[in-house]
């Protein structure tokens, strides 16, 4: 894990040298070309890996249709629900072709924003469609990764998109309509805390406290 910690200090200094840090502006493009992209794939992986490590039974929330069912899971059932997020690496040495890197300091949010955004239409085989990583200004941690990816169930598209919320929790949101009001999601939760749970859309981890 130290090296990733090495490559976020790196982020943040590289986001404090062009920002302010209590400045809100709109986001200034890097040069494509020398982007050096965080390794949100091996962060993942070891991420999951530690989870495997920890002696917790795994909250599930299932929503569908507005109904959401709870289960506590092992680890290793909640694995091969995340592994297709893995499966575009993203590295410092992937994927710099066909994304741009994007960085701004957002109070709102308290954390250094990257994105990446297609520079151009994305090869039909790529289901990676974007994605952001917050970083701590203080701590120079990861707080959370965002990523979008495109799926195909059957003969209809879908868009997925994965937060994972550092050592608290994960979640997929799955669109399969664009005017669909309510998306199903699935949330796994392995940090109980106060910290974790009082959030306005985990009222059922709430209750459970």
């Amino acid at each position: 894990m130290k090296k990733y910690s090495i490559a976020i200090a790196a982020f943040v200094i590289i986001a404090g040298c062009s920002q302010n840090k209590n400045n809100t502006s709109p986001p200034e493009n890097t040069n494509a070309d020398t982007a050096n992209f965080f390794p949100v794939t091996p962060f993942l992986q070891g991420q999951i890996q530690l989870l495997d490590s920890l002696p917790v039974t795994i909250l599930q929330l299932a929503t569908f249709k507005g109904k959401t069912d709870s289960a506590w899971l092992p680890v290793n059932k909640v694995k091969p629900q995340l592994q297709p997020f893995l499966a575009d690496t993203i590295d410092k040495n992937n994927l710099a072709s066909l994304f741009k890197e994007t960085k701004f300091n957002d109070q709102s949010t308290e954390a250094i924003t990257f994105m990446y955004d297609p520079k151009n239409a994305l090869p039909a085989n790529l289901g990676l469609r974007r994605w952001d990583v917050y970083v701590d200004p203080e701590k120079g941690t990861v707080k959370r990764i965002y990523i979008v990816r495109q799926v195909k169930e059957g003969n209809i598209k879908a868009t997925q998109q994965l937060t994972w919320k550092t050592g608290k929790w994960a979640k997929i949101v799955t669109i399969k309509d664009p005017n669909d009001t309510m998306p199903s999601e699935i949330k796994w939760v392995w940090d109980l805390t106060e910290e974790a749970a009082v959030t306005t859309d985990d009222k059922l981890i709430q209750e459970k406290k």
